[in-house]
């Protein structure tokens, strides 16, 4: 069965699942084909995931994914779907999912399996390695991470995992990565710490006459996988998103296809920072694809 006769028999097996698109059970789709509408979330601060483009409005990689799910939506309800997508936080991301207000966050949230007790979540859609970013002038004087301050932006896996890596570090929450970023340039921490495209993505934003470095310069202090929050025990609305992430995909071991469209508009040679993606990461995001055809 062809890619696209897939895709027409899983539709239409929701379709029936859904029941006309009326059915009883109140689920996410169930309440997207009634009001047509997807409650969606995503960040401002996460370059080049989601950000502001200086007149209020949310772009970036992970907000071209709700468009895609969007759009997948629409053509299998058979009606016009709209987004509403609301500006979340690292704080309060995973609590507006589970308390049902948003139907689904994209951005940049790793799962772990304290989330999980609240909220599910769709097979990754990118992973990047945890550094610090730091001055190159400041190395001069603090030249090793572990006696430096690093602010990261609280409600995140960072400061977990610089705990691990360095024990003894000190860290300091902010509300946001701008926050923690506008504090390094002001001298009040000596380093910020995210995954490293988002601090690359930072420094050209608030410092791009600075020169920056990202620490360690070989291995990262850990791997972070990136999925999109989803309503907790909803599998009809999770494999309906899943199920899109994976046609998204589609080419993606030649380097082709909607999903390298995507990243290529934003971490390409034209996009907002040239990032490419390696080849552990693209084999990493196919192995998620587990269904037979």
């Amino acid at each position: 069965m062809s890619s696209k006769q897939s895709t027409i028999a899983w539709a239409l097996a929701l379709m029936m699942s859904l029941g006309g698109l009326a059915p009883a059970s109140g689920g996410t789709l169930d309440r997207i084909a009634e009001t047509g509408v997807i409650r969606a979330g995503t960040r401002t601060d996460a370059i080049p995931f989601a950000f502001d483009d200086g007149g209020g409005k949310p772009v970036g990689f992970s907000v071209d994914l709700i468009e895609e799910i969007r759009a997948a939506a629409e053509k299998t309800l058979g009606k016009p779907i709209k987004v509403d997508l609301q500006v979340v936080t690292p704080a309060n991301r995973v609590q507006l999912v589970a308390d049902g207000k948003l139907d689904l966050v994209c951005e940049i949230t790793t799962p772990t399996w304290a989330r999980e007790k609240q909220v599910d979540f769709s097979i990754p859609i990118f992973r990047d390695g945890t550094r610090i970013l730091t001055f190159r002038d400041t190395l001069r004087t603090v030249p090793n991470p572990k006696d430096m301050l690093v602010g990261v932006a609280e409600g995140t896996t960072t400061a977990t995992i610089l705990e691990d890596a360095l024990p003894g570090v000190r860290i300091k929450n902010f509300p946001s990565m701008d926050a923690a970023f506008i504090a390094l340039g002001k001298g009040e921490v000596q380093g910020v710490a995210n995954i490293g495209v988002v601090l690359l993505g930072l420094s050209r934003k608030f410092e791009p006459n600075r020169s920056v470095v990202l620490l360690p310069r070989s291995a990262p202090y850990g791997n972070e996988t990136m999925s999109c929050i989803l309503p907790q025990d909803d599998s009809a609305w999770r494999d309906f998103v899943n199920h899109t992430i994976i046609n998204l995909e589609d080419g993606l071991s030649d380097y082709r296809g909607r999903y390298m469209d995507i990243h290529d508009k934003w971490f390409g040679r034209d996009g907002v920072m040239v990032y490419p993606l390696d080849r552990s990461t693209r084999d990493y995001l196919l192995q998620s694809d587990i269904w037979a055809r």
